[in-house]
């Protein structure tokens, strides 16, 4: 397309985004974002545009290609999920609430996403330990759970136990559940208290080798 019409004022775009768009009417769009392929669409159409939606469009592409990147980055430096109990230490991407159909008890179900250090990603229920400690996207958690891949670089987890919450900087935990740091009721009297701040040291250090990888 060699005519384009840009509504309103011209000026809130600069010249380098604006070419950069043309050149994006004239290169197929692969990507699967519907608002891109919406605009692209009405472009096509009616061969006019404003500069926000070009600045709009700009924004989301970028956006787009620079998480292919990191996830294609992401998948080159990963390591094969063992299905199995396991041990999850990671980023929590993101988080969503479900209604609950099955337990009426309680009216949603929090679910969180898990990039893994060793570079695959895991969907699960929140411990309720992260749930009551409201959990963030960002936030560092480490839980034991049971792992079931489903894909290359994805899988679910289940079962979580023993969670904790890291800090980003310094990988000092920052809040942990009782059950993840202190001895059951029956090993009291076994498991002393340098064994306790030695699991919650090892830990540490196993937080800080992955936060500084």
């Amino acid at each position: 397309m060699t005519d384009l019409t840009i509504k309103g004022d011209a000026t809130d775009i600069d010249e380098t985004t604006f070419d950069w768009f043309k050149d994006l009417l004239t290169n197929p769009y692969v990507g699967k974002n519907v608002f891109v392929k919406d605009v692209l669409g009405r472009v096509e159409k009616f061969g006019s545009v404003s500069a926000k939606q070009i600045a709009a469009v700009a924004k989301v592409v970028k956006s787009d290609e620079a998480y292919a990147l990191k996830n294609k980055e992401r998948l080159a430096r990963m390591t094969p999920m063992k299905d199995g109990t396991g041990e999850v230490i990671g980023e929590v991407i993101s988080l969503k609430q479900q209604e609950n159909h099955f337990n009426y008890g309680r009216s949603y179900i929090h679910k969180m996403l898990v990039e893994d250090f060793r570079g695959y990603r895991v969907f699960g229920s929140v411990p309720s330990f992260l749930l009551d400690e409201e959990v963030k996207v960002g936030d560092f958690v480490k839980f034991d759970a049971k792992l079931r891949q489903k894909e290359l670089g994805f899988g679910f987890y289940s079962y979580p136990k023993n969670s904790v919450i890291v800090d980003a900087e310094t990988a000092k935990i920052t809040k942990e559940a009782y059950s993840a740091m202190k001895p059951k009721a029956k090993d009291k009297e076994t498991l002393k208290k340098e064994e306790v701040a030695e699991k919650k040291a090892t830990t540490e250090r196993e937080l800080m080798d992955f936060l500084s990888a």
